[in-house]
């Protein structure tokens, strides 16, 4: 597991300017490693396996990968009573496959996150 040591600044604050209206903040991201972060949605039609594409590749296989349903259509209460899993087999630096516990219809956010 990689660290990161990072932190914001607002970049309107960093010069001396002493206008009559405050200008909105410009937060900037300053850290010691580069940050990757991939976010997308996958819509399952009573499917158990799905395979997400990032649209920029990883130059490697070190991210991790968190898999979260949404919503399903099978249950009363609208939430998806299924597990998620990466399937590890399958990891590549371009795609990831996600499996659920048992077929069902709605949709899982997944992200992708790679500190280093």
């Amino acid at each position: 597991m990689s660290t990161l040591r990072a932190r914001l600044f607002d970049r309107n604050r960093f010069t001396k300017k002493y206008p009559f209206v405050r200008a909105p903040k410009r937060e900037t991201f300053m850290g010691t490693q580069t940050l990757a972060i991939e976010l997308g949605t996958l819509t399952f039609e009573n499917e158990s396996e799905k395979t997400f594409t990032f649209e920029a590749s990883f130059p490697d296989t070190g991210y991790t990968v968190v898999a979260m349903p949404r919503d399903s259509k099978n249950t009363s209460d609208g939430s998806a009573m299924v597990s998620l899993a990466v399937d590890g087999t399958t990891i590549d630096s371009s795609k990831v496959t996600i499996k659920a516990s048992s077929p069902f219809t709605g949709k899982v956010d997944v992200m992708a996150i790679r500190v280093g």
